[in-house]
């Protein structure tokens, strides 16, 4: 049952992928299916791994619909990681979005240099975590979004397929990339 989650995972971000780099979209015909396939494989696994995976699909929702609100990334996006929750599970869904973030920014890092725009791109996240944190501090001031037309677009789902299968890696040998960086 375990190798039928895993073809199922390496189905979804695999099809997943394709979608978002030719479409620009997550279909959800693709994610709904999943996430309701993941649930039951875990639920046939035991109470355990099926807690698990209640418990990395609402973590990945909740994470990533954060980002969602404020216009970071796309719902496809939220609903891919929640599958990826539903399907592998707590804590597997943390390593995921952490490698998905650092592949995720690396990307947007590169896009925006090769079209001459990191300066005004940086200025333009800085301003929006800054606006957040003064929203924190003075109740009732309205933070800002990132807006579509300052901010560039990547294929985040793809980078969420390319930090999920770093995760699989770091899973399958028990090896953290952060052991190479200890102090």
């Amino acid at each position: 049952m375990e190798l039928t989650r895993d073809i199922l995972l390496y189905l979804v971000i695999a099809v997943c992928a394709i979608t978002d780099v030719m479409y620009g979209r997550i279909f959800n015909k693709i994610t709904y299916p999943a996430i309701i396939l993941g649930l039951l494989i875990n639920l046939l696994l035991g109470k355990q791994a099926f807690q698990s995976s209640i418990i990395g699909m609402l973590v990945a929702f909740i994470l990533f619909l954060i980002v969602f609100m404020i216009g970071g990334l796309g719902g496809g996006d939220v609903k891919l990681m929640t599958a990826i929750g539903a399907i592998k599970g707590y804590p597997f869904v943390m390593y995921a979005a952490f490698y998905s973030a650092l592949v995720g920014g690396l990307m947007s890092i590169a896009i925006m240099i090769w079209k001459g725009r990191f300066l005004k791109g940086m200025r333009n996240i800085f301003r929006v975590i800054f606006s957040y944190i003064f929203s924190f501090i003075f109740p009732g001031v309205k933070p800002l979004s990132l807006s579509p037309e300052e901010s560039e677009k990547i294929p985040f789902g793809f980078a969420i397929c390319l930090g999920t299968l770093w995760a699989v890696l770091e899973f399958m040998f028990n090896i953290s990339v952060f052991d190479y960086f200890k102090i």
